[in-house]
């Protein structure tokens, strides 16, 4: 069995690591199977540090910056997509988010021979695209809906391919450490109170602000500390007095049992990366033209699974903090029901049922 996983990154890691988590429960129920990943993320490594090869595209981002022309870009992404596709000859195709590709690319080659999964993450109603991506999804064979709710995604054409199984998250329970293993392997006191604090892969333009305003926050906590996870896409940090700064620490989520508290953005991976670990968490949530952040940390608040705050004042940070940590046991209680389990083996089990 030959997989190809298409993941679009450029600011963030989202894409990378819910696809990551498939690959990786394929890998234990198909040993004998060939993964493939085909990424325009700027932390392609990370792929290479789960043992999974990878074709590398230049992201949006980078484009940009660098100055490549755009047309000869679009040129060299929809070349590079086909060729890798056609010389793979994979048996499934598994695309997140974009189901026609970042650049509509991936539209021709969905009709060739292998079977097509799409990961469908719930989007705005009124995101732009969603015309299209409604359109292209019947040349889908399954849909595998990252949510314990099919009605997260809203109505589709063909109902009847969606899968609903759940967050997708890059490890299982019993691959979390324990919080005095992960504390002490990371270097970190075993009797502070400790405040992780991240937002996203770390090439989002609001991490830095953010960041500055959570040490802040972090101050005004009695005997606390704070622990940034400095994302792989993280070229520059504020001056963050006493904090201490974790790089190159991926996937956050096995360390996380070592935290009494976080301050994060909203995003997917970072909300149920939290739920799943019981860390009781102050969600931020950040724009983005796709997800909608802010409705997911409301969501979230209102079930005791955290607390939303959208501003970045360090004295309404602080007072959520305060909050979440004098409430820390029912708050985490509340955050790991969301997350029983995770979805990935469920959503592994779906690309095999659409090969045979």
């Amino acid at each position: 069995m030959r997989a190809l996983f298409y993941a679009v990154n450029g600011l963030g890691l989202g894409h990378v690591t819910r696809l990551l988590g498939i690959a990786r429960a394929l890998r234990r129920a198909e040993p004998d199977v060939e993964v493939l990943f085909l990424t325009s993320s700027e932390a392609d490594g990370v792929l290479h540090r789960e043992r999974f090869a990878a074709v590398k595209l230049p992201s949006k981002t980078i484009r940009e910056e660098v100055g490549l022309q755009k047309t000869r870009y679009l040129k060299l992404a929809q070349t590079v997509t086909w060729n890798t596709i056609a010389a793979f000859d994979p048996d499934v195709l598994v695309v997140d988010t974009y189901p026609m590709g970042s650049f509509e690319e991936l539209i021709p080659a969905l009709r060739w021979r292998q079977k097509n999964v799409f990961v469908f993450r719930e989007q705005r109603p009124n995101a732009p695209g969603m015309p299209l991506l409604q359109a292209t999804l019947p040349l889908y064979d399954a849909v595998i809906v990252p949510h314990p709710a099919l009605e997260a995604v809203g109505p589709v054409p063909e109902p009847s391919k969606l899968r609903a199984v759940g967050p997708i998250l890059v490890r299982e329970r019993d691959e979390l450490r324990a919080r005095d293993e992960a504390r002490r392997s990371l270097g970190l006191s075993l009797s502070e109170t400790l405040v992780y604090a991240s937002f996203g892969g770390g090439g989002e333009p609001e991490s830095f602000e953010a960041l500055r305003a959570a040490a802040e926050a972090v101050k005004r906590l009695p005997n606390a500390r704070l622990v940034v996870g400095a994302g792989p896409l993280l070229r520059e940090l504020p001056e963050l007095p006493g904090a201490a700064v974790l790089r190159g620490v991926y996937p956050m989520l096995e360390w996380l049992p070592a935290f009494d508290a976080a301050l994060s953005a909203a995003g997917y991976n970072s909300v149920h990366e939290l739920l799943f670990a019981g860390v009781p968490s102050v969600f931020v949530p950040f724009e983005r033209v796709l997800d909608d952040q802010e409705r997911r940390a409301r969501a979230l608040e209102a079930q005791g699974a955290g607390r939303a705050v959208t501003s970045l004042d360090p004295g309404v940070l602080g007072a959520a903090l305060k909050s979440v940590m004098e409430n820390r046991k029912g708050v985490a209680a509340a955050a790991s029901a969301l997350v029983p389990a995770n979805g990935a083996a469920a959503a592994a089990r779906v690309l095999v049922e659409v090969c045979r």
